[in-house]
Order: structure tokens, then C-alpha cells, then sequence
């Protein structure tokens, strides 16, 4: 019989950081408002104390957002579609503390015929999320229109539509998990009212089920930890526990899933004892390349060494 799977390039000497340990922000936004406007080094500046705030509070991995219309048009350049360079601006900031970065782009959804397809895209970020703004956004969102990993919300604004809970749980049964951004909670009295009014809508419509928390940070003063988080999200419908595993657990499987999309062939890895964290390997982080191999397996491999039968 003949295998077939991926070898990770990158140490084994240290183990995978498990769902339990991580602290995962999936929102940190990126100060660039479309492809036309580049970031200026004051923007860099309060990103970084921002970083640095989010790895105070206990937080070990963080995706920057940088959210762009659907519909706007893309660079055809490659390399020009994902502008962060994460490795050239943070490299040092990620040595010295530990704290891993990843990239994410969210699509504003008004006219799903206006908009672009993801190709293009899907492979120079590491999650690709949908912001729908619009009745018919959010359907093509929920319906499995679009390849995505995560279902955000305007939450400073009245939600485009009722939330069903067939079209919210349909779309988490698919894997993609929904997430609420605190950070609306934080500024001015109207986007806090419609903060309430809109995390309940989520809460009731999903059954609190595929909920991820992200903070959405602007600034170091929009950042909470984790026990501010809960404290805030429980008074909305969310147990404790939820609000947990909100934070690590779900949030480590968007991003695990982000990650195989662009460093996987269809998701497929190697499994066993030797295999690593698709998410903490730190080759991966740097983009290193993967090699497919090939090699038979026959009956008296498996009869001798019963330890190297292929795990499910």
C-alpha cells in the first residue's frame, strides 16, 4: 500500500503548543483603509505598542486585520496583496517576546456581484474572513458562497438583517466559527448600546455555538485580558466557559484551519507522534517550503513494527 503525506520542515525537538496554553486575538486591525493608502510609521508605532500590550496581558498569538471592500479592485502584483510584511516590520518584536503574528484580510460585503473572487487572495493570508453589511452579503456569507474561515459583524452598527438560526448554525456546522468584536464595547455610548443589542442577536441565533472573541483593537487602551473579556461577554447570555474557549480553543481552530489552507494540499498533514503544530511551527511562520513523500508501506512493516500503522 502506497502513502502519501506532508512533511513539515522545522524542529522537533520542542512539542506543539497545545489549544489549552495559547491565548489567541484574532483582531488587531491594520491602520491601512485599502491597497491606494499605505501605513505611515506613526500607524506602525501604535500597532507595535499594541503588540506589546496584548503579549502583557497574557495573549501569545495575534492576527493583524486588515479589512478592504469586496469589491474593490485588487493589486495584480502578488506580492502587492498582502502589503503587512509581518517578518520585515515585527521580526524583532516576535524574538524577543514570544508573541507569534499572523496576517488575516476581511472582505466588506455589500454587492456579492460587485465582488472578486478569493483566489488571489486566499493564499497570502492566513485567514480569510466576511464582513457582510448587506441582506444579500450576509446570505452569500452564510450560505457557503464564499471560502472562508470566519463570519464577522458590524457591531458598532444595526446588524443588515434578522440573524436565523438556520442560516448562523448552518454556517458553523460548515466550520466557519462567528466572531464578536469587544473593542465596539469600548468607545463611544451608541456603539455600546448597539454592541448589546447585536452580540444577544449572535448569542440567541448560534446557540452560543462557534463563537470566537476578538478584540479588534485600534489602540493599547481597547485591549482586555481574558478575565476582563469574560466578565464582559457573560452578562450578554455566554457562560464562563464559553467565553474560554472562545479565546483559545475555537480561535486556535480558525486559525489551524486558516493555516492548512495555505499549507496544506486539501488539508492533508502528517499524523503521529512526529508531526507538528501546523500553527507554532516556526518554519511555517517564515514561509518555508513543504516536500511531498512518497514511500510504500508493505503487510510485514506493519506486522513487525506494529507503532508505524498509519493513525486516523
Amino acid at each position: 500500500m502506497e502513502l502519501c503525506f506532508i512533511q513539515l520542515l522545522g524542529s522537533y525537538d520542542t512539542p506543539p503548543e497545545t489549544p489549552h496554553n495559547m491565548l489567541v486575538d484574532l483582531n488587531v486591525r491594520w491602520p491601512q483603509e485599502s491597497f491606494s493608502k499605505p501605513v505611515t510609521d506613526k500607524d506602525i508605532a501604535v500597532l507595535r505598542s499594541t503588540l506589546e500590550t496584548l503579549h502583557t496581558t497574557g495573549y501569545t498569538h495575534v492576527v493583524l486585520n486588515f479589512t478592504v471592500s469586496h469589491s474593490e479592485k485588487f493589486p495584480s502584483q502578488p506580492n502587492d496583496l498582502n502589503p503587512m510584511r509581518i517578518e520585515e516590520r515585527f521580526g524583532s518584536l516576535m524574538q524577543t517576546t514570544g508573541l507569534k503574528i499572523y496576517s488575516r484580510i476581511t472582505l466588506v460585503i455589500d454587492d456579492p456581484s460587485r465582488g472578486q473572487t478569493l483566489n488571489k487572495i486566499s493564499k497570502v493570508y492566513d485567514i480569510v474572513a466576511a464582513l457582510p453589511v448587506s441582506e444579500r452579503g450576509l446570505t452569500l456569507a452564510t450560505t457557503g458562497g464564499l471560502d472562508i474561515d470566519l463570519l464577522t459583524l458590524d457591531y458598532g452598527q444595526r446588524l443588515p438583517t434578522f440573524l436565523k438560526h438556520k442560516s448562523i448554525c448552518g454556517c458553523v456546522k460548515r466550520g466557519v466559527k462567528v466572531e464578536i468584536v469587544y473593542g465596539y464595547s469600548l468607545r463611544d455610548v451608541n456603539q455600546r448600546r448597539q454592541f448589546v443589542q447585536n452580540v444577544r442577536s449572535v448569542v440567541r441565533a448560534s446557540r452560543s455555538r462557534g463563537i470566537v472573541v476578538s478584540s479588534g483593537a485600534r489602540e493599547p487602551l481597547e485591549v482586555r485580558n481574558q478575565l476582563g473579556v469574560t466578565a464582559l461577554l457573560r452578562t450578554l447570555g455566554m457562560t464562563s466557559d464559553q467565553c474560554s474557549r472562545a479565546n483559545n480553543e475555537l480561535a486556535a481552530l480558525v486559525l489551524l484551519n486558516g493555516r492548512l489552507r495555505v499549507k496544506s494540499y486539501k488539508q492533508t498533514v502528517a499524523a503521529g507522534s512526529g508531526a507538528v503544530s501546523v500553527v507554532d511551527d516556526p518554519a511555517l511562520a517564515g514561509g518555508a517550503a513543504m516536500k511531498i513523500v512518497r514511500r510504500r508501506r508493505d503487510s510485514s512493516d506493519t506486522e513487525e513494527h506494529p507503532s508505524k500503522q498509519a493513525k486516523i
